[in-house]
């Protein structure tokens, strides 16, 4: 009698068990931003006021799992050639530069540091950062 009334604890226990882990909440991966995008590169300095000037440049960005690298080494561009880490969460993404590659005709602080604001409709990316008081800078970009 003792021995069939621990199988069934077993039983229900382990029917319990199986029961939980139908309401537990499996959180998916966050899509990875691997690849080339192509797009806009905008720096706004003096955002929302009478004098603002904003400098475009046509640009590529590659992501790997970790690193990003802004443009090619050939491409001649009004921005430098930063290369770097990034760390991605859902609705950030953190810049930080491992090497400025100001070669061209750029100004180094307009390089993509820091933590930008990333929105990923479809297969583009719209990732920007407001530096107080006035500095915008934004990127849109689309995946090639």
């Amino acid at each position: 009698m003792k021995k069939y009334s621990f199988i069934g604890i077993v039983i229900v226990v382990v029917l319990l068990m199986s029961g939980a882990c139908q309401k537990d909440i499996i959180l998916e991966p966050l899509p990875t931003l691997e690849g080339t995008y192509a797009g806009i590169y905008r720096v706004i300095t003096g955002y929302q006021t009478q004098s603002a000037e904003t400098t475009y440049s046509t640009i590529e960005m590659q992501f790997d799992d970790e690193r990003y690298f802004f443009n090619d080494d050939d491409t001649l561009d009004a921005f430098c050639d930063p290369r770097g880490d990034y760390i991605l969460s859902a609705n950030n993404i953190e810049f930080t530069e491992t090497n400025k590659n100001c070669t061209n005709i750029a100004k180094e602080s307009d390089n993509p540091r820091g933590q930008f604001n990333i929105q990923r409709p479809a297969d583009s990316l719209i990732m920007t950062q407001l530096i107080p008081p006035d500095i915008l800078k934004q990127f849109l970009l689309k995946k090639i």
